[in-house]
């Protein structure tokens, strides 16, 4: 987290990039509900639990950059998100001028294998961050998710595919949304690093 400020006041032309992972299945239902007075509240929902779903995704001052959706446990690479940022004859370089792409995510165990050490060690464009840990409330992309799961909702998910309604509630967040929740997050980065404890840090 400091080394993300001392980035902010180098100057250098770099994008914050924040990545994580959330599941989603059929089950999963709004808990409340609203009803005609006098008349009980009623709502559709699917037969079957079904298969976990989840979707890796990566927002920036630019909105969502990429959400990728897969059936079972997520263990992705990051090709994905390189494809979409480096040129292809600018990737494995970091010449002057060249723009800094670093990705911040938590310090879940698959973040810190061997493996993704190796692949940012041969993107040297690209550089991970580990956020403290029990700290979601400096991960802007947490709200993005919650958004996320409401947008899902009111596709009515049970009436269509649910892949189909995960990426539509994506489309339907936009970039101003996801520089709101980033300027939230830096605004409690001070407080953090002179360890003063936040009201939603466990």
């Amino acid at each position: 987290m400091k080394r993300i400020m001392e980035l902010e006041a180098e100057g250098a032309h770099h994008i914050f990039i924040y990545v994580d992972e959330a599941g989603f299945n059929l089950s999963k239902v709004r808990r409340l509900r609203r009803n005609i007075i006098g008349q009980r509240a009623t709502v559709t929902v699917p037969g079957q639990r079904g298969a976990n779903i989840t979707m890796c995704a990566a927002i920036s001052n630019d909105g969502v950059l990429y959400h990728i959706p897969i059936t079972g446990p997520y263990n992705t690479e990051l090709d994905a998100l390189n494809e979409r940022l480096v040129l292809p004859e600018e990737r494995g370089l970091l010449r002057p001028g060249m723009t800094l792409y670093v990705i911040i995510w938590d310090n879940d165990a698959f973040h810190c294998f061997c493996l993704v050490n190796e692949w940012f060690a041969a993107q040297p464009c690209m550089m991970m961050q580990f956020l403290p840990a029990c700290s979601p409330f400096l991960n802007p992309i947490e709200e993005f998710f919650s958004a996320w799961r409401l947008k899902v909702y009111d596709h009515r998910y049970y009436q269509m595919f649910l892949q189909a309604a995960m990426n539509a509630g994506c489309l339907a967040i936009g970039a101003e949304d996801c520089r709101g929740w980033m300027r939230y997050a830096r605004k409690v980065f001070p407080q953090c690093i002179t360890r003063e404890k936040h009201p939603m840090q466990c």
